[in-house]
C-alpha cells in the first residue's frame, strides 16, 4: 500500500469529525509534509485544537490514530483553546508559521506574535540547543541521532533569525539556503545533506560546529 498524503489526510480528518464534530476548532498540517520536503521516513505532523481537551479526549484520539493505516507516522500537537491561547508566545511563532490549515484558522486561537516574542524564540531555542548538545557530547557517547536532531533545530532557529531581520517567513530549507550565506548557510547545508555526510566518523567535528554556533547566537 502506497502512502498518499492527500487521501490519507481526508480520511483522517473525516474520522476526527465523526468523533469530535463541532468541538474541532482547528486541524492543520505542519512539518516536512507541509513544506513538501517529506521522505519515506518522515512523520505526518498534525495540529489539532478542540474547544477543550480532557484526558478522555486523548484516549479517543489515540484510538483514532491506531485505526489509521501508517499510524506509526502520525505525530504532532493537540490542545484545547484555552491552553493554546495562554501558551508561551515564543513557542507559538513556529507553530503559526509552519502550519497549513485543513480546517479553521489558527490565528483565531492564538494571541498576536510580536517582534520581541520572535527574539525570545531565537534566544530560548538556541540556549536549549546549546545545553542539549553539550550534554550529549559529554554524557551520551556522541549519539549521532541527537546530533541530527540538533541540526534539525538549527533550521527552525534560522527561520526565526531570518524573519527577525526581514519580516518574511521562509518555509523550505532549499529557499532559505539560497538566502543565507557564511556560517548560517553552512549550518543549514549540514542539515540538508545529512544522509550523505560521514557524521558518525566525524562526530566531534559536528558537535564542535553546532556548539560554537549556538554559543555565538545566545
Amino acid at each position: 500500500m502506497e502512502f498518499e498524503i492527500e487521501i490519507w489526510l481526508q480520511n483522517f480528518t473525516k474520522k476526527l469529525f465523526d468523533e469530535f464534530g463541532r468541538r474541532i476548532k482547528f486541524i492543520g498540517l505542519q512539518g516536512s509534509y507541509k513544506r513538501g520536503e517529506a521522505t519515506s521516513d518522515s512523520d505526518v505532523d498534525i495540529v489539532i485544537i478542540l474547544d477543550k481537551l480532557s484526558f478522555e479526549d486523548l484516549t479517543v484520539y489515540k484510538k483514532i490514530v491506531a485505526s489509521m493505516p501508517f499510524s506509526q507516522k502520525i505525530c504532532g500537537f493537540i490542545s484545547g483553546e484555552k491552553e493554546i491561547y495562554n501558551w508561551p508566545k515564543f513557542d507559538l511563532f513556529q507553530l503559526l508559521n509552519d502550519t497549513v490549515s485543513l480546517h479553521g484558522n489558527l490565528e483565531d486561537f492564538i494571541p498576536i506574535i510580536k517582534r520581541n516574542d520572535i527574539l525570545d524564540s531565537i534566544k530560548i531555542n538556541t540556549a536549549n540547543l546549546y545545553h542539549r548538545m553539550c550534554h550529549a557530547y559529554l554524557f551520551e557517547d556522541k549519539n549521532t541521532d541527537v546530533l541530527r536532531s540538533g541540526y534539525k533545530s538549527v533550521f527552525f532557529i534560522l527561520q526565526a533569525i531570518y524573519y527577525s531581520r526581514n519580516t518574511r517567513y521562509i518555509a523550505s530549507k532549499a529557499e532559505l539556503a539560497e538566502l543565507l550565506d557564511g556560517e548560517e548557510k553552512e549550518m543549514l547545508l549540514v542539515n540538508m545533506n545529512w544522509d550523505s555526510l560521514n557524521v558518525s566518523g566525524n562526530a566531534d567535528f559536528y558537535f564542535e560546529k553546532i556548539i560554537n554556533w549556538a554559543r555565538a547566537n545566545i
